[in-house]
């Protein structure tokens, strides 16, 4: 058996990463786009910290956003292991740095978001907590930052075609943007609400995505 012959029997690390990668995207994006549809919803009356309390008192509140810290975590992870060495170009490497870095720190956002629930009485007696104040800020800072770098991700992935290609970025540039703008707004206006179930197009950006990169791999 000769070496070229037994290298191309041979797995190698590149192959098996970009793959666990692809599968973390692929259950990453299934989660998002569920935890988006499971999310409870308001009454839409009253004033924005009284439909926050609608939301926090619902059944649904923590089982919706434990499935959105796992999409939020296995997102980060799948861009964690394809940005893994020689797997990207220089410039794209450096994007999912960055994009990585933003999603580990919206991972952690979302673990406080998925607490602000202890704050709903508080919020009834019309005062606030500690993590009710910081939920606010996650929600205003953190989330919309995450949004954009998927965006940015999208697009210039797309171009490259390092993730996903030109036919897929939009899902990702589109729904990134919405998620961007509905987070950055909902603390203080309900104009961009509807732009929520828009933004579940990045959950199936990152399926796209991943199913791309395990078809390229297979």
């Amino acid at each position: 058996m000769t070496s070229a012959s037994l290298q191309s029997r041979t797995p190698t690390p590149h192959f098996r990463t970009d793959r666990a990668g692809s599968a973390f995207l692929v259950l990453g994006g299934i989660a998002f786009f569920l935890g988006g549809g499971l999310h409870p919803k308001d009454s839409g009356s009253g004033d924005k910290l009284a439909q926050l309390h609608d939301m926090l008192v619902s059944s649904m509140w923590y089982p919706s956003h434990a499935v959105l810290l796992a999409a939020m975590a296995l997102i980060a992870a799948g861009i964690i292991a394809i940005r893994r060495p020689g797997h990207l170009e220089p410039r794209m490497a450096r994007l999912a740095d960055i994009v990585a870095g933003i999603s580990v720190l919206a991972t952690f956002g979302m673990l406080i978001h998925f607490f602000a629930a202890t704050g709903a009485s508080a919020i009834a007696d019309g005062d606030s907590t500690f993590v009710i104040e910081v939920h606010t800020w996650n929600e205003t800072i953190v989330n919309p930052l995450w949004g954009v770098a998927i965006a940015a991700l999208a697009l210039a992935g797309g171009l490259t075609r390092t993730f996903g290609n030109r036919i897929v970025m939009a899902l990702g540039v589109v729904g990134g943007l919405c998620f961007a703008l509905a987070t950055a707004t909902i603390a203080y206006t309900d104009a961009f609400d509807p732009l929520f179930p828009v933004s579940s197009l990045l959950g199936v950006w990152a399926v796209a995505v991943g199913v791309i990169g395990l078809v390229r791999h297979a």
